[in-house]
């Protein structure tokens, strides 16, 4: 399922839901009630709705009704250029100040304040503080300004025009030039096949400030836009807020004539080929235009469960082709995608092995006809029911936690598309009364939505393979033959068998310890393993699960690595214990339990979640897969034959090239830190992957598995009892010290830059990683961390908004505690090659900047305002104790110590991050790399 189940899991997950209401008609799906609609004096409408997750929280949308397509020629890409701007001065707040002026207040460029220009609407997102009334009401005089006051200053529209080119430059490669030679027949004779919302680069570096006021005049209008404000204060506060500072825009004396496009509909079977030799994939997708589907009643919801259910059985179908190693696709699915608002695209999509997309298309036309002639059978709608519930009783349950972000963007797209917002507990018994009568054949006839009364479309898009491209009409003789083949039915499927046909053995707890500083409960079993236990009130049905256990593959000899690099896939693509990887899709169906394992570099474990109801067979999933993972040639085959394509579309991208070179001198030969290489993954056999893997979870005494949510101890204790108490414990042989750790090989190489050359396009990208031993403690890992956000608040500033170098640039820091603790800031941007000597100069005068002088009380006041509201917020998620309990355990820490971070905060100075900088980013420990373009 693409882009409808996207939307339409959407209305499950963000807690909506769909009502009929009990007015006039019945069947008439109506507003949920917690949301307060209305529209101001000045024409604008507002959506207001009190939600208390997350606590301390408002989230604000102001949508424009004014996209691309309202662009006249001489305009193109001055919508998107105006959405920039908005962010680049307003009669109150000054060029440079808004977005420094936001991080004050703890909010994140891109995270929390951020828009996006599409074919149809503007949309400027805010999210805000609920308990500081003064920064409130400056947020909402922000949303006012940027309805009605945009500056347009000359000097910032000079350096925006650099900012927009770069976004479109990091936009090009291969699959924008094959997206380039589809879009004229995806949106044939239409205006939007003229208007991308990206623009025409030549009119955004010369359009001038006159027609950017023009285009913001004519459509920045209250009555041509809306206001969703969704967080945790009552209705009626919000609502006097959106009347005080949104009603003081003046109405718009003339009258609003706002022009609707569509996309003509074709007629018969048409082709688009589009080659290049830097594609990294081989994709076929058929298209089929049609209306979109009416969402308004009773009925219309049911129908929507219809074709859903048929996507997910039909999706199930190609998840299981693409299993098998000599399958010509890769990964593959049917959906629906509305990117215009008049049309809707039924879609069946695959990545193709190379030299095989006919293959994979006839794959793709053949699960289509099959669901045609033979429909589907009982077992595949049961589980695709299962599915949905699974869907919507998580929702239900987790109402009251569902992110206002998720509701605002929800009620944004009901103003621009008229998708229903209902309330959850009336779509929960619509769920329960509509999914048990829909039945076989009602779903089985949802295939029609492929044949359409608009024509259809073959889109492939691959790599230049000469004689291997294929032409329009063998494509068209393909789809022409599987209407004509003899086809068989779905075979008849065998019994499931259980992931526990017996009972297994139990054992006992032998210890038990109350951490209570953090509401923690310690339990020892008698094999050794340790389990900790922190019940939450968080989320009403949300468990989290992770266990860690030291290892990883510095502590493998090189000639397991790469087989180690592959035993996590391999073993989820082969299954647990007697179940297949089938088997097991079908088991769970329905279920909320979730498990993958890890391998790292110094530790293995396992992450995993479920609900209370399915928290048994989550522990059945971690038994089997400490104890009885499987380990299938197929699986093997299958994943080392997408690792192969993966390679060769990486040596054929200009950005694969640049990333894998970048491992290589990062890695500085060692196989667990450079490259995956084609030869070592064909190597690779089954014994050794089995070997790599279980070696990494034989000492079971040595690992601790985190419980956190909506659980007691006790419940957590008895399936621990059942499950794995009992578990052997051995040494493990593989386990070795497999890399000296004085080796040159574990650390990356510094003091190098190095220049490539690849690719077409005028694209540059520059990557540096800074290395150095590291001191490391808990407070020298804040300061670390305090320094990237500083260093990546100060590139932006002066790589992308001073110089207009780059659409996006920061700098990620990490560290490691062994082999030895070591510390690595990363930094990494695309730029314009005629720049690219300028701006890295720029960045590394910045870098010297924070090394010799302290950042300004400024920004170290955002830094600061940022992470106490990161903290507010994580501190009410299950997801942060996980980790931080999880993080002191492996380090040896106190659990009390998760507990000073604020302190931590307030303690940060100035000087701290200059120290760090001075430390950790010396110019001698740079390692660089630089890709220009082909001469």
């Amino acid at each position: 399922m693409k882009r409808l189940i996207t939307h339409f899991m959407l209305l499950i997950l963000t807690g909506t839901s769909l009502l009929y209401a009990a007015g006039a008609r019945e069947d008439v799906l109506s507003m949920d009630p917690d949301v307060h609609s209305g529209q101001l004096d000045n024409g604008l409408e507002y959506f207001v709705r009190s939600h208390s997750w997350p606590k301390d929280r408002v989230v604000l949308r102001l949508i424009v009704n004014a996209g691309s397509v309202q662009e006249e020629e001489h305009e193109r890409g001055l919508a998107h250029f105006v959405e920039h701007m908005a962010f680049n001065g307003t009669d109150e707040f000054p060029e440079g100040e808004l977005v420094a002026f936001l991080e004050t207040l703890g909010i994140r460029f891109g995270p929390d304040v951020n828009a996006y220009t599409s074919f149809d609407e503007t949309v400027y997102k805010l999210d805000l503080p609920a308990d500081d009334p003064d920064s409130l009401a400056r947020g909402f005089r922000v949303l006012q300004q940027w309805a009605s006051a945009i500056t347009f200053a000359p000097d910032q529209i000079e350096s925006e025009r650099g900012v927009i080119v770069e976004e479109w430059r990091r936009g090009r490669g291969a699959q924008a030039r094959i997206l380039d030679q589809h879009i004229p027949m995806l949106l044939q004779d239409s205006l939007y096949a003229e208007r991308l919302p990206i623009g025409d680069m030549d009119i955004i570096r010369s359009a001038s400030r006159d027609h950017l006021i023009g285009y913001f005049n004519r459509w920045y209008r209250p009555d041509n836009m809306a206001v969703v404000v969704v967080g945790d204060l009552p209705v009626k506060d919000l609502q006097a807020m959106v009347h005080r500072y949104l009603g003081e825009i003046p109405a718009h004396p003339g009258p609003l004539d706002r022009n609707h496009p569509s996309v003509p509909r074709i007629s018969g079977t048409r082709v688009s080929i589009a080659a290049d030799p830097e594609a990294s994939r081989n994709t076929v997708a058929l298209y089929v235009p049609g209306d979109p589907l009416s969402f308004r009643t009773r009925d219309d919801y049911r129908q929507l469960l219809v074709r859903s259910l048929f996507s997910s059985v039909i999706n199930e179908r190609i998840r299981e082709i693409s299993r098998d190693p000599d399958a010509p696709i890769l990964s593959g699915g049917i959906g629906w995608s509305r990117f215009v608002r008049d049309t809707e695209m039924t879609i069946a999509s695959a990545t193709a092995r190379d030299g095989m997309v006919g293959e994979a298309l006839q794959v793709l036309e053949e699960q289509i006809e099959i669901a045609r002639r033979f429909g589907i059978m009982d077992t595949e709608l049961e589980r695709a029911r299962q599915r949905f519930m699974q869907f919507i009783e998580d929702a239900f349950v987790n109402r009251r936690n569902q992110p206002s972000t998720a509701l605002a963007d929800e009620l944004v797209r009901h103003w621009t598309r008229g998708e229903p917002v209902p309330g959850i507990s009336a779509e929960y018994e619509l769920y329960r009364e509509l999914l048990p009568g829909i039945t076989r054949e009602e779903v089985a006839a949802a295939v029609r939505y492929f044949e359409g009364t608009g024509g259809r479309m073959v889109l492939v898009g691959l790599r230049d393979e000469g004689e291997n491209i294929p032409d329009e009409s063998a494509l068209l003789n393909i789809l022409d033959a599987v209407a004509h083949a003899d086809l068989a039915p779905p075979e008849p499927e065998e019994a499931d068998i259980a992931l526990f046909p017996l009972p297994p053995e139990a054992g006992g707890i032998v210890n038990e310890i109350d951490h209570s500083e953090v509401e923690t409960v310690e339990f020892l079993l008698e094999n050794g393993l340790r389990l900790f236990v922190r019940e939450t009130d968080f989320r009403d049905d949300e468990i989290l699960v992770s266990a860690s256990i030291p290892g990883g593959m510095f502590a493998l000899p090189d000639e397991l690595v790469t087989a180690a690099r592959l035993a996590v896939l391999v073993q989820q693509e082969s299954g647990l214990g007697p179940v297949s990887a089938s088997g097991l899709q079908r088991l769970l169906s329905g279920s909320s339990a979730q498990l993958t394992p890890r391998i790292g570099y110094t530790s293995a474990g396992l992450e995993g979640s479920s609900r209370r109801a399915d928290l048994e067979t989550l522990f059945q999933m971690i038994a089997l897969t400490l104890r009885d993972p499987r380990f299938d040639e197929n699986g093997l085959q299958t994943i080392q034959r997408r690792s192969l394509q993966n390679i060769s579309g990486a040596l054929a991208s200009p950005q694969g090239r640049f990333t894998r070179r970048f491992q290589e001198l990062y890695g500085a030969g060692d196989p667990r830190l450079g490259p995956l290489m084609a030869e070592d993954v064909e190597r690779v056999t089954i014994d050794a992957v089995r070997t790599a893997f279980e070696s990494q979870f034989a000492q079971l005494n040595e690992m601790a598995i985190f419980v956190v949510g909506s659980v007691t101890p006790e419940e957590v204790t008895d399936l621990a009892e059942r499950y794995l108490a009992a578990l052997p414990s051995f040494p493990s042989p593989a386990l070795t010290a497999g890399v000296d750790i004085t080796s040159p090989g574990v650390y990356p190489r510094t003091g190098l830059q190095e220049r490539m050359r690849a690719g077409s396009e005028p694209v540059a990208q520059v990557g540096m990683i800074f290395t150095a031993p590291y001191e490391w403690s808990r407070q020298e890992n804040h300061r670390h961390n305090s320094m990237s956000d500083a260093l990546s608040i100060r590139l932006r500033e002066v790589i992308r908004e001073e110089a207009g170098g780059t659409y996006g640039v920061g700098a990620a820091g990490w560290r490691w505690r062994e082999p030895e603790p070591r510390s690595f800031v990363q930094v990494f941007f695309g730029m314009d090659p005629e720049r690219s000597d300028e701006l890295i100069s720029r960045t590394l005068e910045v870098i010297e900047e924070f090394r010799t002088t302290p950042i300004s009380e400024s920004l170290l006041e955002r830094v600061q305002a940022q992470q106490r509201q990161s903290h507010r917020q994580a501190i009410r998620e299950n997801g942060y104790w996980l980790t931080n309990l999880q993080f002191a355990w492996e380090n040896g820490r106190e659990f009390a110590t998760i507990l000073d971070y604020p302190e931590m905060v307030e303690r940060l100075t100035a000087e701290d991050i200059r120290r760090m900088a001075e430390n950790y980013l010396a110019p001698e420990s740079r390692l660089e790399l630089l890709l220009l373009p082909e001469e």
